[in-house]
């Protein structure tokens, strides 16, 4: 029964704590000419934030993190509760998180906890507000056990025009230590040589 709640646990919500942006210093790996890239991501309490900040320091990329209008709960019955809600109903809650100079990005390295087995409905939302038509999109996320789960299809209904690059799937026990994981893959889809 342990084992089963603690699978049900990592399978709806990836948290851990990590680093801010700010903490993180100039890559030493040299980046592509794939044009301005923007790291983008939702974290409840952490991995997806200490991978996205990885990805920061191999790329040099600008970063956001997405943040809700209406914050989600620090206690995880809470959490999922509205989580299952949210998706179960495709409601995209409204984000404090602004992107003025979207259009000046290329490429958004767009990163998710896995939620029962989708995308966490505040990157959802984020995608939708704009017009993301012949950008490219690469996908990662941090999971309890499912991998990127439906989290891809989820990205492909929202941002039909966007070429979907390969994504990546990093374990949320892992996240802290996926450094070698995330530069094979940066280096797969060619945004460091």
């Amino acid at each position: 029964m342990k084992f089963l709640l603690a699978t049900l646990l990592f399978s709806i919500v990836s948290c851990s704590s990590g680093t801010s942006a700010e903490e993180i210093p100039t890559p030493d790996y040299p980046t592509t000419e794939a044009g301005k890239t923007l790291i983008v991501y939702f974290s409840w309490s952490g991995h997806t934030r200490t991978v996205s900040n990885i990805i920061h320091e191999l790329t040099g990329s600008d970063i956001v993190e997405i943040e809700v209008e209406e914050p989600y709960s620090s206690v995880y019955n809470e959490v999922t509760a509205r989580a299952r809600q949210e998706l179960d109903k495709d409601i995209r809650p409204a984000l404090v998180t602004r992107v003025e100079n979207m259009d000046e990005y290329d490429t958004l390295i767009v990163g998710t906890p896995i939620w029962s087995s989708r995308l966490a409905p505040p990157v959802k939302s984020f995608l939708a507000m704009y017009d993301l038509a012949g950008k490219k999109i690469v996908p990662f996320c941090t999971h309890g056990g499912s991998g990127m789960a439906q989290s891809v299809d989820n990205i492909r209904s929202v941002c039909p025009d966007s070429e979907i690059l390969q994504s990546l799937a990093v374990s949320g026990s892992r996240a802290a230590n996926s450094r070698g994981e995330v530069e094979r893959w940066l280096r797969t889809v060619d945004l460091i040589q």
